[in-house]
């Protein structure tokens, strides 16, 4: 990876849909260089996928959900697994110190997070503590 590998790369971040000649015309670099390079890029799977930046607030509701989880013995990656099935879990991240797993979700109403920790959380094996907190602003880096 070079400086120019970086220069296509931040262009496809802004806009995944950019043809390869725009790629060109915003880098300054030649056609047949991006060409190469993004072939190179996915081959060496530097490039996993093109996707699309959707408004989750809309989509998924706005309401951010950040829980703390103590596990029992279980495995732990056993309760990720299970945490991650559910559509309203963004992320989740196994830590050290006194909280075994942390998640974030993302759900439309206090009712729809009060249906996730009663219905669903506090369901799954091997969880035996929980903390929720409810973020009043969200800032992600784009």
């Amino acid at each position: 990876m070079d400086e120019k590998d970086l220069l296509i790369l931040d262009a496809l971040k802004k806009d995944g849909s950019l043809s390869v000649a725009k790629i060109a015309l915003n880098t300054n670099l030649p056609s047949t260089t991006v060409f190469n390079r993004l072939k190179k890029l996915r081959e060496s799977k530097i490039i996993k996928n093109y996707t699309i930046n959707i408004d989750k607030d809309r989509v998924y509701g706005n309401i951010i959900g950040i829980i703390l989880i103590k596990a029992t013995n279980t495995d732990q990656r056993t309760i990720v697994k299970k945490l991650l099935e559910h559509p309203s879990v963004e992320n989740a991240a196994i830590m050290t110190g006194n909280t075994d797993i942390v998640i974030r979700i993302r759900v439309k109403s206090i009712n729809d997070l009060n249906k996730f920790i009663l219905d669903y959380l506090r369901k799954i094996k091997g969880i035996q503590d929980s903390t929720t907190m409810i973020s009043l602003e969200n800032y992600e880096k784009n």
